[in-house]
């Protein structure tokens, strides 16, 4: 009866597995960080229906939180970082809750999930895609480091890289042009 299959629906999460720093565009570290999450996961929890009042305050005195969540899978690995798709969000795009604190007992626990705010899941949005453009930019540039650049290919002003700044060909002491070697066998 503690998990009546009819009061159960699909909650999909992903669990938080650390922040890590972003990195500009030259390389450097901003100072700041972009929370990082796992994979995409689902479990059957009953969900309720709103908040209410209480006589046993299940999560004490604390009132940042809109619903609450229910299972007897006391193996469930959600935790207060944890970020929630609810009442059939669409995975695709950003996530409508968050857990706020879990109530853990012998056989089930209770999770307090919020509502989030659009600009909080923004800013996030925002923070995760500076870190993942960062990291491709960088991965670019070890590989392109790596293969080495053929420098004979014009840049984008049109010069040769191997070039002086006036477009002739830079070459080593003592050779010279061929026109030259042509003038010097007349």
């Amino acid at each position: 009866m503690r998990n009546l299959a009819r009061n159960q629906q699909p909650i999909f999460y992903r669990l938080y597995e650390g922040e890590e720093e972003i990195i500009d565009e030259y390389g450097n570290p901003s100072g700041e960080y972009a929370p990082k999450y796992g994979p995409l996961q689902s479990a059957m929890l009953c969900v309720s229906p709103n908040k209410g009042t209480s006589e046993t305050e299940q999560f004490g005195s604390i009132e940042n939180y809109d619903r609450t969540v229910t299972t007897a899978d006391t193996s469930l690995e959600i935790d207060e970082n944890t970020i929630l798709w609810v009442d059939g969000a669409d995975t695709d795009g950003p996530w409508n809750y968050e857990v706020k604190a879990v109530a853990r007992w012998f056989n089930s626990l209770q999770y307090a999930i919020a509502q989030v705010n659009v600009r909080v899941y923004e800013s996030t949005k925002k923070k995760m895609e500076a870190a993942e453009k960062a990291k491709a930019r960088i991965a670019q540039q070890q590989t392109e480091a790596a293969h080495g650049e053929d420098s004979s290919e014009p840049t984008e002003c049109g010069i040769n890289r191997g070039s002086d700044s006036e477009g002739e060909s830079v070459q080593g002491e003592g050779q010279g042009t061929s026109s030259e070697a042509d003038a010097g066998d007349v």
